[in-house]
């Protein structure tokens, strides 16, 4: 079975999308209180509103760097360092057309600041629009022909399209520049062994660059991945080893120790070690099929089969999953690629590891309404139910007629028992959004549980208008009916439930 590698060529996107780092002489309190007295002195001082701007940016404060960057262009409209950070902040929070506009409008302030092409080009590759972003990149370094991370994010341009010869000199025009270009290297070693076949130029390459910087454990696991490609399984153990002696938190180093440990029939070993990568990174498909390959060998093929089917489970989401740690490994603070590693935890089943995903989201963009959204439906997976009940009120703070929102917040409230507010909810779900057929059926739900069985008869019979067939509804009129005492109606229901259900209609959750 092939397996298709998870390190895609050129994989993190380096764009540097943070603001200047702290320096050692003055700290950022510091700053912040420099640059508002200077606001203090002078309210209209464009430069101090900036600067406060960027402390904020510093601290991961970014509504208030927002609000601030904003007040910049109102005292200058042609400030570029504000446009830019406006981009920067937009990026982060995954709105990439508002980053977009903020970039272009950078641009136009000033044509020669590459800056802004940068932007343009990390906005381009996020939206897979690469032959737009080779153009930005191109244009970036027209004007700043020095700067590593440009050419580094061309070759991940090139790469994405195929262009491997481009890509491979665009990673080693990046390291030329900088000769400590640990995503270059990396990269560079994947292009060379996995896309042209240069598994010894590779090793070659990687090994240089250990020696530079021998704490870099990326470097070492590309390292150890070139020598299992050429079949040295002995030296890769041994490179695997070192990375993990010097960082036991990387799951890609225990994932090519025990693929080394299955080539060379130490399989105990190999079992020890991909379970210790599942342990760190649950969403790493390439280790449960390898786990399976290596239970299979000692002959365990009940685990093997579990190792295997947990892979296949995986696997469906794995296009997903490699493009959102591809984006996080470039850039940790982005708040949609956190989002939507959430939702692939939540449809996996994990939603104690979706909660955190979404809470990280959130931290980053709290006013993104989705992610209290899903965050409420985690909670509740979780059975934290008054947790869910604030996260589904904070999504409605954000978007008031989200629907959706509504109508888990009913769920939410109906699971406590609390059928006023449930109605209330499943109520607003209807008003935002006509024919839902979820919110009409909890109605019904609502109305059995208080008793009012001729009242549940119209809301079940309102989600079967909308959705023929909702086959819960069904069942909800045959509880109804039964309730009524009418035994005829209620087998009538169940049969139609039965057959429905019996089609492999999927059934929604719900009362």
């Amino acid at each position: 079975m092939s397996v298709r590698r998870w390190i895609s060529a050129g994989a993190a996107l380096c764009i540097l999308v943070g603001c200047a780092p702290e320096t050692e002489e003055e700290s950022l309190g510091e700053r912040e209180v420099r640059y508002r007295q200077r606001i203090a002195e002078d309210e209209n001082d464009a430069n101090a509103h900036y600067e406060l701007g960027e402390v904020y940016c510093e601290q991961q404060r970014y509504d208030q760097a927002m609000q601030v960057f904003r007040r910049v262009l109102v005292l200058d409209s042609a400030h570029f360092g504000a446009q830019v950070g406006i981009g920067k902040i937009s990026f982060i929070r995954g709105d990439l057309d508002r980053a977009a506009e903020a970039y272009q409008d950078a641009a136009m302030v000033c044509e020669d600041c590459a800056e802004a092409d940068r932007g343009l080009g990390a906005v381009y590759l996020r939206q897979q629009r690469y032959a737009d972003a080779r153009e930005a990149y191109a244009q970036a370094l027209v004007k700043e022909s020095d700067h590593a991370p440009s050419h580094y994010n061309l070759g991940v341009a090139f790469s994405q399209q195929s262009a491997y010869e481009e890509a491979a000199a665009s990673m080693e025009q990046a390291i030329e520049i900088d000769p400590d270009y640990v995503l270059a290297y990396i990269s560079a070693g994947e292009i060379y062994c996995q896309k042209l076949g240069r598994c010894g130029d590779a090793a070659t390459l990687l090994t240089r660059a250990v020696e530079r910087q021998p704490a870099e454990i990326g470097l070492r696991v590309g390292l150890g991945q070139a020598q299992l490609r050429l079949g040295r399984h002995e030296e890769a153990v041994l490179t695997f080893q070192d990375a993990i002696s010097a960082d036991s938190t990387v799951a890609k180093a225990y994932n090519g120790l025990g693929v080394a440990h299955t080539r060379l029939g130490q399989y105990e070993q190999a079992a020890e070690a991909l379970r210790r990568a599942i342990h760190l990174d649950l969403l790493y498909p390439e280790v449960h099929y390898n786990l399976a390959q290596a239970y299979q060998k000692q002959g365990k093929n009940r685990e093997s089969e579990v190792a295997m089917n947990a892979f296949n489970r995986i696997d469906a989401y794995a296009d997903g999953i490699l493009r959102w740690k591809t984006v996080l490994d470039g850039n940790p603070q982005d708040a949609i690629a956190r989002f939507e590693m959430g939702r692939i935890y939540a449809r996996l089943g994990i939603p104690s590891e979706a909660a955190e995903e979404f809470q990280r989201s959130l931290m980053i963009n709290p006013a993104y309404a989705p992610a209290w959204q899903n965050l409420g439906n985690a909670y509740a997976r979780l059975e934290r139910i008054d947790e869910a009940i604030v996260a589904f009120r904070k999504a409605l703070a954000q978007d008031q007629s989200y629907a959706l929102a509504w109508y888990n917040l009913g769920n939410a409230h109906f699971v406590k028992g609390e059928l006023v507010e449930a109605r209330k909810a499943f109520v607003s779900a209807l008003e935002h959004r006509e024919g839902y057929a979820d919110a009409h059926h909890a109605l019904g739900g609502v109305a059995l549980r208080e008793g009012a069985a001729e009242e549940s008869i119209g809301h079940f019979r309102a989600a079967l208008t909308a959705d023929p067939g909702y086959a819960r509804s069904h069942y909800g009129l045959a509880m109804a009916y039964r309730d009524l005492k009418d035994s005829l109606a209620a087998v009538r229901e169940l049969e139609q439930f039965k057959r429905i259900q019996g089609a492999g209609r999927q059934m929604p959750a719900g009362p």
